[in-house]
């Protein structure tokens, strides 16, 4: 059962503190992107995605919209548009999830699997892999990282994903592991949290610096890192694929916060590939000739609600909201229509088209019910939404607050802040009421457990259901495809109901690639594989 490989042989803060420095690095990017429009620039020929081979040597400037704040594992930001493609490149990712399935796949690793529904797990790695320092990648370097993302002292931002494990290696490329329950799931959280392995002696040496000159067992190899500009990466002579791969000689991450902008210069030849998770950037990239490569995932715009607090504390209001909103009108005024409405958290295709139940539609007489009923028990709904100080937000908001302006007893003030203090606001915090927010989820576990579980630490909704804590505990019970997804299909079911927020748009996210360059391949949430990229 579950992951085996399918390749080719081988040839100090607190730990609050630590997750405000991190998310709020990314927060602008993630939670809305920057607004559309600007002018056309020169057509590219089409670049060839992810088909075709590479040719031997070169060089790749990809633009990223945040810098790194660190790049070891334990406080990089493992996402699309921050730090996964350059950890994929100075790591490679022991497990991945295939971009197409949703499945878990192995890399480094040939093999991750149980026999016991979960209660115990083996890990079997590749033989002669070593890392860029020369040291092997075995069992007992996956042990030590895994170690010390469940150390309390490191604060690592994945700590939740390997405190509890009990770790034995068996043999130099045999890792038994028992998580502290049984979970069926435990693949899909080690491809997502524990996936980048850091080399025990490069850390041991320098543990205070290893975030700036970290060593894995990646294609590349960190030369230079000018804060704030760019970080250049050369090709790892040791990597262990062999002499063919990586494709490329050098790849240098550039910054550029501004997304289109972005586009805009790998359309004007001044780069090669970007990331974009906004549907109108990506729809003008498609226009400019650029190669886009896109990834369905779990996710979207929504609307959350704090559901611990008042007004939303109170289930009518969270659904007078969100019967009172039209997805489909805000995609077509914000958005020119490029975006696709979503019809709730999960999504289906990456369930292997399962039946979901819909959230609810748009219903303003019943919204307007609501808002006299609650008016009536003396709670007139008068909250403030947090938002992101960000073009698209602002009119995302501005939308919101004109549809409920148009109903009596609901009134919604605008709080924008800073990126720099919308995520302690909303996720450390909790202080809001309501707020815009984005997903990209690659598969429900651990992602979504920990944000809907009741006692998850992550879960800064505030929400609790015993039916839904039952669902993701069947669903890490199961090894069973299909009872996996009837668990999450009962999990959508409760949310249609208890509505702690409202999905309006599905994730989109993509990869944006100019002429001449090939192999472009995404895993987890549209992270690039970057021992597969190169040129024609």
């Amino acid at each position: 059962m579950r992951a085996r490989a399918q390749g080719r042989p081988n040839a100090r803060p607190t730990r609050a503190r630590a997750l405000r420095r991190c998310a709020t690095a990314v927060a602008a990017v993630l939670l809305a992107a920057t607004a559309c429009g600007g002018g056309k620039s020169a057509k590219h020929p089409p670049a060839d995605g992810a088909s075709g081979t590479p040719a031997r040597g070169g060089s790749l400037t990809f633009l990223l919209p945040v810098d790194s704040r660190a790049l070891d594992p334990f406080s990089a930001a493992p996402v699309n548009v921050a730090d996964a493609s350059r950890l994929a490149a100075i790591y490679d990712p022991l497990l991945l999830t295939d971009a197409a399935t949703g499945a878990v796949r192995p890399h480094l690793a040939e093999s991750l699997t149980s026999a016991d529904n979960g209660a115990t797990w083996i890990l079997k790695l590749r033989p002669n892999v070593t890392f860029s320092d020369g040291t092997p990648f075995d069992a007992e370097a996956v042990k030590y990282t895994w170690e010390r993302h469940a150390d309390p002292a490191v604060r690592s931002l994945q700590a939740a994903a390997a405190t509890g494990l009990a770790l034995t290696v068996a043999d130099p490329l045999t890792l038994k592991i028992v998580p502290p329950t049984p979970n069926a799931t435990f693949d899909h959280v080690a491809a997502s949290a524990l996936t980048y392995i850091a080399s025990p002696t490069a850390l041991r040496a320098d543990p205070a610096g290893f975030a700036a000159k970290p060593v894995g067992a990646g294609p590349f190899m960190l030369t230079e890192w000018v804060r704030g500009d760019h970080q250049t990466l050369k090709r790892n002579p040791k990597y262990w694929q062999g002499p063919d791969k990586p494709y490329l000689d050098q790849v240098v991450f550039k910054t550029t916060p501004d997304l289109l902008q972005g586009m805009n210069a790998v359309a004007g030849g001044q780069a090669d590939l970007t990331v974009s998770v906004d549907p109108g950037i990506i729809a003008q990239a498609k226009d400019h000739g650029l190669a886009v490569t896109s990834l369905d995932l779990h996710g979207g715009q929504m609307l959350a609600f704090n559901n611990a607090k008042p007004p939303f504390d109170d289930p009518r209001a969270r659904r007078a909201v969100s019967l009172a909103i039209d997805p489909a009108e805000l995609n077509k005024l914000i958005y020119d229509g490029k975006a696709t409405v979503a019809h709730g958290v999960l999504s289906s295709a990456r369930l292997g088209g399962a039946r979901l139940a819909p959230q609810p539609g748009t219903d303003k007489a019943e919204a307007q019910r609501l808002f006299d009923e609650l008016a009536a028990a003396g709670k007139p709904l008068d909250f403030g939404l947090l938002v992101t100080q960000n073009p698209t937000t602002a009119k995302v908001a501005e939308y919101l607050q004109s549809r409920l302006g148009t109903f009596r007893n609901v009134h919604m003030r605008v709080d924008a802040v800073a990126a720099a203090q919308f995520v302690p606001r909303q996720q450390i915090q909790r202080d809001y009421q309501a707020t815009l927010t984005q997903q990209w989820i690659d598969d429900p576990e651990p992602a979504l457990a920990q944000l809907l579980t009741s006692a998850s630490k992550q879960n800064w909704l505030g929400y609790a259901n015993p039916a839904v804590d039952q669902a993701f505990a069947a669903a890490r019970a199961t090894t069973d495809p299909a009872a996996r997804t009837a668990a999450f299909a009962s999990v959508q079911q409760a949310l249609d109901t208890d509505l702690p927020f409202f999905v309006t748009l599905t994730p989109s996210t993509a990869v944006l690639a100019g002429g001449g360059i090939t192999g472009v391949a995404l895993y987890n949430d549209g992270a690039v594989l970057m021992d597969r990229i190169g040129r024609r």
